[in-house]
Protein backbone atom coordinates (compact mmCIF):
# COMPACT_ATOMS: atom_id res chain seq x y z
CA UNK A 1 0.00 0.00 0.00
CA UNK A 2 1.63 3.43 -0.87
CA UNK A 3 2.31 6.06 1.54
CA UNK A 4 -0.08 8.28 0.71
CA UNK A 5 -3.06 6.22 1.28
CA UNK A 6 -1.71 4.37 4.19
CA UNK A 7 -2.59 6.95 6.93
CA UNK A 8 -1.37 4.63 9.31
CA UNK A 9 1.96 4.80 7.89
CA UNK A 10 5.11 6.10 10.32
CA UNK A 11 5.63 9.03 8.20
CA UNK A 12 1.99 11.16 8.50
CA UNK A 13 2.46 11.60 12.20
CA UNK A 14 5.35 14.13 11.06
CA UNK A 15 3.40 16.05 8.25
CA UNK A 16 0.83 18.47 8.16
CA UNK A 17 0.88 18.50 4.80
CA UNK A 18 1.30 15.90 1.70
CA UNK A 19 -0.78 15.55 -1.36
CA UNK A 20 0.08 13.92 -5.07
CA UNK A 21 1.32 16.34 -7.37
CA UNK A 22 -0.30 14.27 -10.07
CA UNK A 23 2.34 12.45 -11.93
CA UNK A 24 3.38 8.49 -11.45
CA UNK A 25 7.22 8.52 -10.30
CA UNK A 26 7.74 5.14 -11.07
CA UNK A 27 8.38 4.10 -14.61
CA UNK A 28 10.95 7.19 -15.50
CA UNK A 29 8.44 9.59 -14.44
CA UNK A 30 10.35 10.72 -11.62
CA UNK A 31 13.76 11.31 -13.67
CA UNK A 32 11.30 13.01 -16.38
CA UNK A 33 9.77 15.55 -14.18
CA UNK A 34 13.53 16.31 -12.77
CA UNK A 35 14.32 16.60 -16.78
CA UNK A 36 11.42 19.05 -17.18
CA UNK A 37 12.50 21.14 -14.13
CA UNK A 38 15.91 21.48 -16.03
CA UNK A 39 18.04 19.04 -13.68
CA UNK A 40 20.35 16.56 -15.16
CA UNK A 41 19.80 12.98 -14.54
CA UNK A 42 22.12 10.16 -15.37
CA UNK A 43 25.79 9.95 -16.01
CA UNK A 44 28.85 8.70 -14.56
CA UNK A 45 27.41 9.97 -10.71
CA UNK A 46 25.55 6.20 -10.64
CA UNK A 47 28.41 4.46 -10.89
CA UNK A 48 30.96 7.22 -8.86
CA UNK A 49 28.12 8.11 -6.17
CA UNK A 50 24.63 5.90 -6.51
CA UNK A 51 23.23 9.52 -7.89
CA UNK A 52 20.30 9.43 -10.06
CA UNK A 53 21.24 13.40 -10.22
CA UNK A 54 24.10 13.75 -12.48
CA UNK A 55 25.92 16.30 -10.22
CA UNK A 56 29.01 16.42 -12.63
CA UNK A 57 26.61 18.37 -14.83
CA UNK A 58 25.34 20.82 -11.76
CA UNK A 59 27.46 23.80 -11.79
CA UNK A 60 26.88 24.31 -7.78
CA UNK A 61 27.89 20.91 -6.52
CA UNK A 62 28.03 20.86 -2.42
CA UNK A 63 28.63 17.51 -0.91
CA UNK A 64 28.77 16.07 2.56
CA UNK A 65 28.81 12.80 4.61
CA UNK A 66 25.27 12.99 6.25
CA UNK A 67 24.82 9.60 8.46
CA UNK A 68 27.05 10.41 11.52
CA UNK A 69 26.14 10.42 15.61
CA UNK A 70 23.96 13.54 16.96
CA UNK A 71 23.13 14.50 12.80
CA UNK A 72 19.70 15.14 13.23
CA UNK A 73 19.41 18.63 14.68
CA UNK A 74 22.72 19.59 13.35
CA UNK A 75 21.62 18.59 9.62
CA UNK A 76 18.17 20.49 10.77
CA UNK A 77 19.25 23.51 11.89
CA UNK A 78 21.60 24.01 8.45
CA UNK A 79 18.31 23.12 6.79
CA UNK A 80 16.47 25.81 8.13
CA UNK A 81 18.96 28.33 7.42
CA UNK A 82 19.15 27.03 3.58
CA UNK A 83 17.44 28.71 0.19
CA UNK A 84 14.80 25.69 0.58
CA UNK A 85 13.51 26.83 3.49
CA UNK A 86 12.35 30.18 1.82
CA UNK A 87 9.99 27.75 0.09
CA UNK A 88 6.36 26.50 1.38
CA UNK A 89 6.36 23.32 -0.93
CA UNK A 90 8.88 20.64 -2.29
CA UNK A 91 8.48 17.99 -4.55
CA UNK A 92 9.61 14.38 -3.88
CA UNK A 93 9.16 10.58 -4.48
CA UNK A 94 9.28 8.20 -1.76
CA UNK A 95 8.10 4.51 -3.23
CA UNK A 96 7.38 2.59 -6.31
CA UNK A 97 3.47 2.64 -5.09
CA UNK A 98 2.90 5.85 -4.50
CA UNK A 99 3.17 9.17 -6.99
CA UNK A 100 5.45 12.05 -6.97
CA UNK A 101 4.27 13.70 -3.87
CA UNK A 102 3.90 17.70 -2.35
CA UNK A 103 5.36 17.99 1.16
CA UNK A 104 5.84 21.06 3.16
CA UNK A 105 9.04 22.55 3.09
CA UNK A 106 9.08 23.10 6.71
CA UNK A 107 7.81 18.94 7.27
CA UNK A 108 11.06 17.87 5.24
CA UNK A 109 12.96 19.96 7.57
CA UNK A 110 12.01 19.37 10.99
CA UNK A 111 11.76 15.42 9.69
CA UNK A 112 14.24 14.90 7.29
CA UNK A 113 15.51 11.91 8.46
CA UNK A 114 11.97 9.78 8.73
CA UNK A 115 11.58 10.95 4.88
CA UNK A 116 14.90 8.41 4.28
CA UNK A 117 13.58 6.02 6.74
CA UNK A 118 9.83 6.32 4.62
CA UNK A 119 12.01 5.94 1.39
CA UNK A 120 13.75 2.89 2.69
CA UNK A 121 17.23 4.19 2.84
CA UNK A 122 17.30 3.85 -0.88
CA UNK A 123 18.42 7.44 -1.89
CA UNK A 124 15.79 10.47 -1.38
CA UNK A 125 15.88 13.53 -4.00
CA UNK A 126 13.76 16.77 -3.05
CA UNK A 127 13.10 19.76 -5.21
CA UNK A 128 11.36 23.37 -5.03
CA UNK A 129 8.59 23.01 -7.76
CA UNK A 130 10.69 25.60 -10.07
CA UNK A 131 13.58 23.41 -10.36
CA UNK A 132 16.03 25.86 -8.65
CA UNK A 133 17.11 23.75 -5.78
CA UNK A 134 17.27 20.25 -5.21
CA UNK A 135 19.46 17.99 -2.96
CA UNK A 136 19.72 14.04 -3.24
CA UNK A 137 20.44 11.92 -0.61
CA UNK A 138 22.40 8.98 -1.42
CA UNK A 139 21.68 5.34 -0.17
CA UNK A 140 23.84 3.50 2.32
CA UNK A 141 26.53 2.60 -0.58
CA UNK A 142 28.03 6.69 0.44
CA UNK A 143 25.80 8.19 2.72
CA UNK A 144 26.33 11.85 0.62
CA UNK A 145 23.52 14.64 1.05
CA UNK A 146 24.20 16.52 -2.51
CA UNK A 147 22.97 19.64 -2.76
CA UNK A 148 22.40 22.41 -5.59
CA UNK A 149 23.15 24.95 -2.59
CA UNK A 150 24.86 25.14 0.88
CA UNK A 151 23.36 23.30 3.41
CA UNK A 152 26.65 22.37 5.88
CA UNK A 153 28.49 25.87 6.20
CA UNK A 154 32.02 25.99 4.79
CA UNK A 155 31.45 22.92 2.05
CA UNK A 156 33.48 23.61 -0.69
CA UNK A 157 31.99 23.43 -4.06
CA UNK A 158 33.00 20.30 -5.83
CA UNK A 159 33.69 21.47 -9.60
CA UNK A 160 31.76 20.25 -12.53
CA UNK A 161 33.45 17.92 -14.63
CA UNK A 162 31.80 18.04 -18.01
Amino acid sequence: MSILENKKHFLHKHLTFLESYGKEGKNGGFENLLKQLGIKVGGKSWDDDHSTIDWNLTNNHFQFFFDYENNETEIKNWLKKSPISRYETLLTWLSWEDPIIRVKSTDFIENWEEFIIAGGWDGLILTTEDGKYYLEFTDTWKFHLNSNFEIKPGTKKIKASR
